[in-house]
């Protein structure tokens, strides 16, 4: 995976909205990145859950719809936005821009 070849531990994946809400509790990652595939009111939602878990978690939204959906999100919590099509650089590149510093 490419943010492994950068130097990032990929801790967790998840396939649903579920499996990604306990994995976070479990795991307390410092970045989350999201595929976003849902309505604008879920994903803002999803946003709100993961910060009320950990509120310094950085969320990356990953998207190929552009219709202002990136600053509602960025609105929610999102840290950051990320347009398809992109390439595993700037994937890496926004990951570490965003990760907390501890």
């Amino acid at each position: 995976m490419a943010l492994e070849d950068s130097g990032f531990d990929v801790i967790a994946e998840a396939e649903n909205v579920e499996e990604l809400l306990i994995e976070c509790k479990g795991s307390n990652p410092s970045v989350v990145l999201i595929d976003f595939n849902m309505d604008q009111q879920s994903i803002v939602r999803l946003i709100e859950n993961l910060l009320d878990i950990d509120p310094v978690v950085a969320i990356v939204i990953i998207s190929d719809l552009v219709d202002g959906q990136n600053e509602t999100v960025l609105a929610a919590g999102a840290r950051a936005f990320l347009q398809k099509p992109f390439s595993m650089y700037d994937m890496a590149d926004i990951v570490r821009k965003v990760k907390p510093v501890y």
